[in-house]
């Protein structure tokens, strides 16, 4: 039974794939990482993600068969795919990814793959059939030559994205994700390969948009979950540079990784190299977290913005000339960068700009800039954000007040 759908039916496959440990895992991982320092309801998890995800992703599958574009068969592919779309995540979600991406270089996408086509799961799936390399490629939106199923993974349009929208409102309380989902997934076609919907729908899609960027604003990106995000994100980066706990290569090894077995790995390892990670750790738990000193925010791209986002050394100069002039020691100042495209992108990640219409009078492309709502937020919401221990709060405000000035970057000796 789950609480935005009701009852959700399975068949044999699905059980056989729920049931295998690396499925399991998922129960151990939080949707919303720290959220819960801020929403204390918001302790819901990936697996109950990913089985709505494989609801909405059956629905749509089941609508256009009713259509003539899709069979039952896709259907069953599309289900298992909504699913396993994020069984690649790690400990706390997309925070263990944002640690340790550049040292391991890979993401959760790739990790997924690997966990669908070389564990139970892939046996699971043998059984009935279907192609766990098959399957793999579909729950990462990279299916060769089915645009239109792709689009039901991953992109503006997808289960993953209506399911965690109102999976996320409900458990944080928060008031946006009321979005009438059946209205888009009933509205939908296939054109030339690629995913329609009728144009009664676009207000619905509009409504869609405009909940996820509130979502980010006021829940994903809020100030003091993102603190306690950024510390238990250097707990992870230090303590992996001791033992190399978090390697992906071992695969065994990271699906024995969940939200419990991370923390208590960290606070009672025994390596004297771990202490700064273990305080971390025990400030986390305590709530005693990083004081934000200055923030900036805004839509859209900005060149120093980039720069730190994109140049470790860039970030490295900004920290230290704070340090420094505030006579700070040094791992006492974080930045934190947060960045996503207001408006969701395709299933082929790039920018979206158009949507396909079925008008009465056929097929035609909306672009994003006819729907006034959504051109309006076009863009990214950026935010950078510098956070201090408690005990350098002052200080630190004040230097930053010098270094930046009245908003602007100028003074940055970068």
């Amino acid at each position: 039974m789950d609480p935005i759908y009701g009852l959700l039916k399975l068949n044999d496959l699905e059980r056989e794939v729920i049931d295998t440990a690396e499925f399991q895992r998922l129960r151990r991982i939080k949707q919303l990482s720290s959220a819960n320092f801020v929403y204390p309801s918001a302790n819901h998890t990936r697996f109950e993600h990913s089985l709505g995800a494989m609801h909405l992703a059956g629905l749509m599958g089941e609508v256009l068969t009713s259509k003539g574009y899709a069979s039952s068969e896709d259907v069953q592919k599309l289900r298992l795919a909504g699913m396993l779309h994020d069984v690649g995540h790690g400990p706390f979600s997309h925070l263990f990814e944002d640690a340790l991406s550049k040292k391991y270089r890979t993401n959760h996408e790739e990790i997924g793959r690997r966990i669908i086509t070389e564990s139970a799961i892939a046996d699971a799936i043998k059984k009935y059939g279907y192609d766990p390399a098959e399957i793999a490629q579909l729950a990462n939106g990279i299916l060769p030559n089915k645009a239109f199923m792709n689009a039901i993974i991953a992109g503006p349009l997808s289960a993953d994205l209506m399911d965690y929208i109102q999976r996320d409102s409900y458990y944080t309380g928060a008031i946006y994700g009321r979005v009438n989902v059946m209205k888009i997934i009933n509205s939908m076609h296939v054109y030339t390969n690629q995913l329609a919907i009728e144009r009664d729908a676009v207000s619905a899609f509009e409504g869609m948009t405009i909940a996820r960027y509130e979502m980010f604003k006021e829940v994903y990106f809020h100030k003091t979950s993102r603190a306690a995000d950024v510390m238990l994100r250097h707990a992870i980066e230090l303590y992996d540079s001791v033992n190399g706990f978090a390697d992906p290569k071992d695969l065994s090894r990271y699906t024995e990784l969940t939200d419990d077995t991370l923390i208590s790995m960290i606070l009672y390892s025994k390596e004297k190299e771990a202490e700064a990670a273990r305080t971390f750790v025990k400030d986390y738990l305590s709530r005693r977290l990083l004081k934000l000193v200055y923030e900036e925010s805004f839509i859209g791209r900005d060149a120093f913005l980039e720069r730190l986002f994109n140049q470790e050394i860039v970030r490295e100069r900004l920290i230290a000339q704070i340090e420094e002039m505030a006579s700070i020691p040094h791992q006492n100042i974080f930045i934190d960068l947060p960045t996503v495209p207001s408006v969701p992108r395709s299933f082929d990640r790039e920018d979206l700009k158009n949507i396909l219409i079925m008008t009465k009078e056929g097929i035609r492309e909306m672009s994003i800039k006819d729907i006034p709502v959504i051109e309006s937020i076009q863009g990214y919401y950026n935010i950078m954000r510098i956070y201090a221990k408690k005990e350098y709060r002052e200080v630190a405000e004040k230097v930053i007040k010098e270094i930046f000035g009245s908003g602007y970057y100028a003074k940055i000796s970068v």
